[in-house]
């Protein structure tokens, strides 16, 4: 069994599911998830943006680890056996073995020779962990609900043109402490800097601005060309109607953030451009070297 702790929103569990399978399949053995953290309320939400399972917007094989799995590998005493002393002894023994904590951002090429039997902490987000099974992800990270009603008449619409996302992240990453210090939001500046680097490279026709912050973007981004601001008229449950919208664009500007990263990924156009941030985190001492993949265009 390989146990995979779910952490963050939508984007990051992508990144850890994917690493997961990917596991999984070169050990030929089940995937499974905790959600232990992700449910977590302890800390205040002032502080930490509290985060719900969110990942099953999509055809996904969700396998929930038993109380007893979860504890053997993150850290709960096994009181209620008999034998106490001798069983935390083994327990921990084990735990401690079977444990991965991930240890930065940067790739680790160790972690995708992990035998079976482990349990992974972490981000992960790198392609590069789940390079062999991409294929597979693909075929799982499907949309579970079809576009209805006015979606569907927006995604025809930016299926028949040259479409371009431009995705502006800012919510939590403005009014949490934790997050604006360690990511940041992305300035009007560059935005109209990949626009411009997409413009060279081919005629666009339209930009889809996606966004939890409508305001910010009718005030700060005036583009030269024509644009629509998508709203969360068109957030559908779990966020899963916009991010269903952003994957049908043809060309990406996306801004530091998993969300972002995974509706450029997921798009099918074999063309797309796409332009992602130099500077993913604001905290310097963090990495991201191998968060984007070589074909983006980072600036």
């Amino acid at each position: 069994m390989i146990l995979i702790r779910f952490t963050g929103g939508l984007g990051n569990q992508m990144f850890q599911y994917a690493l997961g399978t990917c596991l999984a399949v070169k050990n030929k053995t089940q995937l499974k998830v905790d959600l232990t953290l992700l449910l977590d309320r302890s800390q205040p939400h002032e502080v930490v943006t509290h985060r719900d399972l969110d990942i099953d917007i999509f055809n996904v094989n969700l396998n929930y680890a038993t109380q007893e799995e979860i504890w053997y590998f993150n850290g709960r005493e096994y009181n209620h056996l008999p034998g106490k002393l001798l069983n935390r002894v083994l327990w921990e023994g084990g735990r401690k073995k079977n444990l991965i904590v991930e240890k930065d951002r940067s790739f680790q090429p160790a972690i995708l020779s992990s035998p079976d039997n482990k349990c992974l902490v972490g981000s992960w987000q790198s392609e590069r962990y789940f390079e062999p099974v991409k294929e597979e992800l693909r075929s799982q990270f499907t949309f579970r609900l079809p576009l209805t009603g006015a979606a569907k008449e927006l995604g025809e619409k930016i299926r028949s043109m040259n479409s371009v996302c431009l995705n502006v992240r800012r919510g939590d990453y403005v009014s949490s402490p934790v997050y604006s210090q360690m990511l940041g939001t992305m300035p009007p500046e560059y935005f109209r800097k990949g626009l411009e680097i997409i413009s060279e490279k081919t005629n666009p026709e339209h930009v889809f601005i996606f966004s939890d912050d409508a305001a910010w973007c009718e005030e700060n981004l005036k583009l030269s060309m024509p644009y629509t601001i998508v709203g969360d008229e068109y957030a559908g449950p779990k966020y899963s109607t916009k991010l269903h919208l952003m994957t049908l664009c043809r060309h990406f500007i996306i801004p530091n953030s998993s969300y972002g990263w995974w509706a450029a990924w997921l798009s099918n156009h074999a063309s797309k451009t796409v332009v992602a941030p130099l500077e993913w985190f604001k905290d310097k001492s963090m990495s991201s070297v191998d968060l984007v993949p070589q074909s983006w265009i980072r600036i």
